[in-house]
């Protein structure tokens, strides 16, 4: 065998390699970690690539010693870059096909938190009139903590809403409909202006802990935070404790540092708090398979892949 699609939705990704006329003969398409470790020392140092969840793939790479490629049905990959892992081999993850569904995430609980959702269902469990009226997203102003792939391809959806955009890049430069670019130094600066925060920054040392007291303090009181980045810029201790005390309007949760969150943790008791439990951007086969094929079809004919990750960089 040449290669194997280990994924819990395998069969899905095999289907659609059938379909676009790939001979899968050679491959082993599994969703069982198992299955590839009990494959003949042969056949494991016959794999040349691996279409994977990163989840699993950590599993089994040191049992495929020619693996020169693998695809990550993620976009995070960040448990493949630990210090103790395989770095001799083209690493590959799927970008530009999450903003999309992060933005339905994002308009989902803008518009519910501008438009009291949450006080109006309240207010009708309790059978009480609520004739409040909502804000409105035209005019506000969102601060994106990341310009990568995802964040800056959600510029035109707050642009269409008439929002302001201000952003947070490593390296600052220009980013069309963004107003004003910085660098993690320039955060708080920024932080007073934006009427909402979202935070769409990879997990790198220089990523984490960067939503502390501090920077929680600089938010307009009335500001927003949502993170459909990585949990680990969060400091969670810090977080639960501005919402306890009305420093922030409210948060949005769909990433955290430990998955799923622990019974104990303070989050499950903070106000005006929403979390959902990783679901924002889900992988779906078909649009994943899109960015594999391409590469296969470069691997195959030995050119430059797409969407290479840097395992110094982190991203």
């Amino acid at each position: 065998m040449k290669a194997v699609i280990l994924s819990k939705v395998a069969d899905a990704y095999q289907a659609l390699a059938k379909a676009a006329e790939h001979d899968t003969r050679d491959w082993l398409v599994t969703t069982q970690v198992n299955v590839v470790l009990s494959a003949s020392e042969a056949q494991r140092a016959s794999v040349c690539w691996l279409l994977a969840e990163p989840a699993l793939a950590v599993q089994v790479l040191d049992a495929l010693p020619n693996v020169q490629w693998m695809q990550s049905t993620w976009a995070g990959v960040e448990i493949l870059l630990a210090p103790n892992m395989r770095h001799d081999y083209t690493l590959t993850n799927v970008r530009g096909i999450f903003a999309p569904l992060m933005v339905e995430y994002l308009l989902t609980h803008m518009l519910a938190h501008e438009r009291l959702l949450y006080a109006h269902r309240a207010a009708f469990e309790r059978r009480e009139w609520f004739p409040r009226d909502g804000g409105l997203l035209r005019g506000k102003t969102v601060l994106l903590l990341g310009l990568g792939s995802i964040g800056a391809d959600m510029v035109a959806m707050f642009h269409f809403l008439g929002m302001r955009v201000l952003g947070v890049a490593n390296t600052p430069r220009a980013v069309a409909g963004v107003a004003e670019v910085t660098d993690l130094a320039g955060v708080p600066r920024l932080l007073a202006q934006a009427d909402y925060v979202v935070n769409v920054l990879p997990n790198t040392p220089a990523t984490q802990d960067v939503v502390n007291a501090a920077f929680l303090k600089q938010m307009k009181p009335s500001a927003v935070f949502i993170n459909v980045g990585r949990g680990q810029a969060v400091v969670d201790a810090d977080l639960a404790a501005a919402l306890h005390a009305g420093t922030i309007a409210a948060a949005v949760l769909d990433v955290f540092r430990t998955e799923p969150l622990p019974e104990a943790h303070p989050f499950w008791d903070a106000p005006n708090l929403v979390s959902t439990s990783h679901t924002a951007a889900p992988s779906v086969p078909e649009t994943v398979f899109e960015v594999f094929n391409d590469n296969l079809n470069r691997f195959e004919h030995g050119e430059e892949l797409l969407h290479r990750v840097d395992f110094a960089r982190g991203y």
